[in-house]
């Protein structure tokens, strides 16, 4: 399996996290399981998904910094809200991968399951951290 298709299979455990916000880390990943027929969440899944429930308020936060005026995290479409934790993460933290790799992945996962408008969005947002780096 691809790093690519373990990001896929993060993005929805973080999508499910964010409808469900209740759910505990284990549910996640016991639903997630369920829902896409896996045995188990590959290593690399679980490592993103954790990473990002754990630093969950402060990518929010940092996120809501570059979003239009009066406008909210919460009014995010779940699934972009989900691509954009993601990728934010994996941006300040992953040691896989190159800041605008995490960026050219945050942008295939939503053309994968977002809009185009949405794709242009997230660009829009995480090119600010780039930029910051």
């Amino acid at each position: 399996m691809t790093q690519h298709e373990m990001r896929r299979i993060a993005l929805q455990a973080l999508y499910l996290a964010n409808q469900e916000p209740d759910l505990d880390y284990d549910e996640i990943v016991s639903r997630t399981q369920r829902a896409l027929d896996l045995k188990d969440l590959p290593d690399f899944s679980q490592e993103l998904v954790k990473g990002v429930l754990s630093q969950k308020a402060d990518l929010d936060e940092e996120i809501s910094k570059y979003l239009k005026s009066g406008w909210r995290i919460e009014r995010l479409a779940q699934i972009d809200r989900a691509i954009l934790e993601l990728g934010l993460y994996e941006i300040k933290n992953s040691k896989q991968i190159e800041p605008v790799a995490a960026l050219d992945e945050a942008l295939n996962l939503g053309e994968e399951f977002s809009s185009e408008k949405s794709k242009a969005f997230i660009n829009g947002v995480l090119g600010n951290f780039i930029d910051e780096k």
